[in-house]
């Protein structure tokens, strides 16, 4: 009877000890867009039982009903939470940035405080908070960048640069130049749909040394929207009270192994605050992605924009003093429709070897009727010249890069080309246009002349190859060099002399940019790093070809040299970041003016040499789970080392060497608060503040503009299917100017908007 009752004792307690564990599974998802995560790590609470979400976000385990389970992912908040039957758990992403993951730093995904450069990204739950009307809205609460507001989309940039137009950006959507090398256009960002990107990466300073020409101040990369694993579609509306409405439509879901992912916009602005100040912009882009298998994907993504906008001009210093926003134009514009195609197909050998082949086609045509080319100082009932323009272009470009891991230590290698063929035509009409006695350029005729007519084939074939090793724990080096031909066949089409005076041309360079980093992390919180890169950007069109003889240019180059790093405190709650650089140009190309015995010869020549120094910052601080904080800011001087224009018998009589560059204030910042209340689910508020410092506005430093400050106000209440938002722009209603200049004997100024309220709704199935 003794043994009966310990047998039985021992089968109770076998049973109620296999009772107490059972078999739990579930799907992380992101809170923000929904779609499943991988590669999450779930823990049971002081246990050494481990499980890892698949590629659908699932996962298995087993875990005592009494125990905890502990979700990992590296971007998201870590979450501790009781099992329960057929879970689902919704990952919040993490703003610290202390484990943010970037794929534009190497085009594969890698922790940031693994990278030796400035390099920062903003989500698409940033920007779905900002609800923005325009890119510079989302890129300028990045540190270092002042994205220029021109009106309508239209746009100048300043990363490590002064304001200008000049190719010193790169613009990248998936890793791919948006434009191919020598078609380079200030306002490309407008072809973008911001609707369809999942985040944005912004890397400042040369990184030439993977992406090639023009990647000198900073290199943006948007990022597509994958297609959603289950059914997602959403509806925006937004309206503000000068003139600005917006509908934007999303669709996105899997079919088996087969994702389908289309977003669309129309913007526009009718009767807004500027006489001739109105535009219409659509925006479409889809995507569509196929798992062949585990190891084989195939991505096609299509983006198209058609954009139409009316040019007012700038405005003068009595116009813009006195707010008076009324144009003399009423039929200058730009009308820009571009096409993009990018079909990517990714195949993984093992875990060790990985390869990606892009096939790229891009269509373009840029037409304008511009203001710019039309004199303000025309007579009252007179007549002046005009210009009409269109530059146009299509490529053919192919994309290859191949990923190798090796145990021995943690090193990784990279390596690819590119090849990409784009023939492209310009051509500039004369326009005879008529200023009435009102002061109104009321009417045009077309001469039947033309400033420039010209066709060319611009090819460019590129080579790269970059590495890491780790030298020790937690110091690594990292490296690149990029090997690029570029060649120009010029083809003019004008039988008497242009603008563009040279023959028929064939033209090639060669370019190498080196890149050699060292980054170190002292533990877990503390990081920093050093880097040396040099990029280049070949000589323009517009540069060799204008005058009879093709002058001898080579490509300008950048030399950089820089040092920054890392720190999160405070169990993450500070996260502050800093990049302090000191970039030189040179054999930058100057329009230089030789006079001898008073014979002007006026000649295109590698000349110039700049210095661009300066320190970048930022800081982010989540108070709590309710209040986060940032604040990002740059100081930077930006001077003419060697810069003559004009020399007079021997003697330099135009010389701004050692003065500051125009367009370059010394200090900008942007700082912000977010307060989310636990009481109101789903409510959030914000306030913006975003200051530029005084610059010079001429080249001989005797005109300034003295900056600017700006407040925004946003509030957002979100429900399970309903969102509405409300953002009160530039709310101290200021005065300012987002870009001023002086020439030719006037200041003028392009205005920011005046106090306005934008409303929005969103629904979401």
């Amino acid at each position: 009877m003794k043994y009966l009752y310990i047998s039985l004792l021992f089968i109770l307690t076998t049973i109620s000890s296999f009772s107490q564990n059972k078999a739990i599974n579930g799907i992380v998802t992101d809170q923000k867009t929904g779609e499943p995560i991988s590669n999450v790590t779930i823990k049971v609470k002081d246990k050494n039982t481990y499980a890892i979400t698949n590629i659908d976000g699932v996962f298995e385990i087993e875990v005592d009903q009494k125990g905890l389970l502990i979700f990992k992912s590296l971007g998201y908040h870590t979450q501790t939470i009781a099992p329960r039957d057929n879970m689902k758990v919704q990952m919040i992403e993490d703003i610290s940035a202390l484990d943010l993951v970037v794929v534009s730093a190497s085009r594969t995904a890698q922790k940031r405080k693994e990278l030796p450069v400035a390099i920062s990204s903003i989500s698409a739950a940033t920007i779905a908070e900002i609800q923005p009307t325009s890119v510079d809205q989302v890129l300028n609460q990045t540190s270092g960048v002042n994205m220029v507001d021109l009106g309508n989309e239209q746009h100048m940039m300043a990363i490590r640069q002064p304001i200008s137009t000049k190719s010193l950006f790169l613009y990248l959507e998936d890793g791919i130049p948006i434009r191919p090398i020598g078609v380079f256009n200030h306002n490309a960002l407008l072809e973008m749909n911001v609707n369809a990107y999942e985040n944005i990466e912004i890397i400042r300073g040369p990184y030439s040394a993977l992406y090639g020409s023009e990647a000198i101040g900073g290199a943006i990369n948007f990022i597509t929207e994958k297609p959603s694993k289950e059914l997602r579609f959403e509806l925006g509306a937004a309206i503000n009270d000068i003139g600005y409405t917006r509908l934007d439509a999303k669709y996105s879901q899997t079919f088996n192994k087969t994702g389908v992912y289309i977003t669309g916009s129309r913007a526009s602005i009718n009767n807004g605050i500027r006489d001739y100040g109105n535009y219409d912009k659509t925006a479409v882009t889809a995507k569509v992605v196929h798992d062949f298998s585990n190891s084989l994907s195939w991505s096609n993504t299509l983006t198209y924009i058609d954009y139409f906008s009316e040019m007012s001009g700038n405005m003068d210093d009595t116009k813009f003093d006195n707010k008076d926003y009324s144009s003399y134009h009423t039929f200058t514009f730009r009308d820009d429709k571009a096409l993009r195609f990018n079909s990517t197909l990714n195949k993984i050998w093992n875990d060790k070897n990985n390869t990606n082949i892009s096939l790229v086609y891009r269509n373009n045509s840029m037409g304008q009727n511009p203001s710019y080319r039309i004199s303000d100082n025309t007579a009252f009932g007179d007549h002046t010249s005009g210009e009409l323009n269109n530059n146009s272009f299509q490529s053919f470009a192919s994309y290859i890069q191949h990923n190798i891991k090796f145990d021995k230590y943690n090193s990784k290698l990279s390596f690819g080309g590119n090849l990409d063929y784009s023939p492209k035509s310009y051509y500039a009409k004369i326009l005879d246009v008529t200023r009435d006695a009102s002061g109104f350029f009321s009417s045009y005729v077309e001469t039947g002349d033309y400033k420039s007519n010209y066709d060319a084939i611009i090819m460019n074939t590129g080579l790269f190859v970059t590495g890491e090793m780790e030298l020790f724990k937690n110091f690594k080096l990292n490296a690149g060099l990029r090997f690029d031909l570029f060649s120009y066949d010029f083809d003019n089409n004008l039988t008497a002399a242009g603008d563009y005076k040279a023959g028929d041309t064939k033209e090639s360079y060669t370019s190498f940019g080196p890149r050699l980093g060292l980054v170190y992390n002292f533990n877990k919180n503390i990081g920093m790093y050093s880097n040396y890169s040099v990029g280049y950007v070949p000589p323009s069109i517009s540069e060799l070809f204008r005058e009879t003889d093709v002058p001898l240019l080579d490509p300008t180059t950048f030399n950089n040299y820089e040092i920054g790093g890392w720190i999160s405190a405070f169990k993450n709650k500070v996260y502050f970041d800093y990049a302090v650089y000191y970039l030189q140009g040179e054999n930058e190309v100057v329009s230089v003016s030789t006079i001898i015995s008073g014979i002007t010869v006026r000649e295109n020549k590698n000349v110039g040499e700049t210095s661009h120094k300066g320190i970048e910052f930022g800081v982010k601080y989540k108070l709590d789970k309710t209040i986060n904080f940032h604040y990002s800011g740059a100081y930077s001087v930006h001077t003419y080392e060697k810069f003559i224009t004009k020399i007079t018998d021997g003697e330099a009589t135009t010389d701004y060497s050692g003065n500051e560059m125009p367009g370059a204030p010394n200090y900008i910042s942007n700082s912000g608060v977010t307060y989310k209340p636990k009481l109101v689910k789903g409510l959030r508020l914000g306030l913006e503040w975003q200051h530029i410092g005084e610059y010079f506005t001429d080249q001989t430093n005797t005109k300034t503009y003295e900056g600017y400050n700006a407040f925004n106000a946003r509030i957002g209440y979100d429900m399970k299917h309903f969102g509405f938002y409300m953002n009160v722009m530039n709310f101290t209603d200021e005065l300012y100017s987002t870009s001023t200049s002086y020439s030719w004997g006037k200041t003028t100024y392009r205005p920011g908007n005046p106090r306005n309220f934008l409303f929005g709704i969103k629904y979401k199935l």
